[in-house]
């Protein structure tokens, strides 16, 4: 069992010494330093908050509900406009993507069976278009 959690954590560093998750930390410390989007993204959490206020009382008001929903939907398109804000998106879409892959080959290798519904791994590292070589 310990070799499993040494490979393991052999694994979580390989990915963290990855171009893809370096990436992804250096467009979140940009969006962090954003102004514009730490304020947006504050409001944003506001709304968030008030929403969940709204949804733990008895008799929620679903016209004020609406209101508040419509808010975080306009703020959040708000936020994908700041080019800091969509670079993370992307990047997180990448780590995510990375991840995803690691667990198919993963999946591959413990029970022989890839699950192709996402049109991701075949299972052959030699046809990965992976960013990332964890090897």
């Amino acid at each position: 069992m310990d070799q499993v959690f040494l490979k393991t954590r052999e694994l979580g560093m390989a990915l963290t010494e990855c171009d893809v998750y370096r990436h992804m930390k250096e467009c979140e410390e940009k969006a962090m330093a954003n102004t514009e989007a730490a304020e947006m993204m504050g409001r944003y959490i506001e709304q968030r908050n008030k929403l969940q206020a709204m949804l733990s009382e008895s008799e929620p008001d679903s016209e004020e509900i609406k209101k508040v929903s419509d808010e975080m939907d306009a703020l959040q398109e708000r936020l994908q406009l700041i080019d800091d804000v969509s670079n993370l998106t992307i990047a997180r879409k990448n780590f995510n993507d990375l991840i995803n892959q690691v667990n198919q080959v993963l999946e591959f290798i413990v029970t022989g069976k890839i699950d192709d519904s996402e049109g991701g791994c075949t299972g052959s590292c030699a046809t990965c278009g992976g960013a990332c070589q964890l090897s």
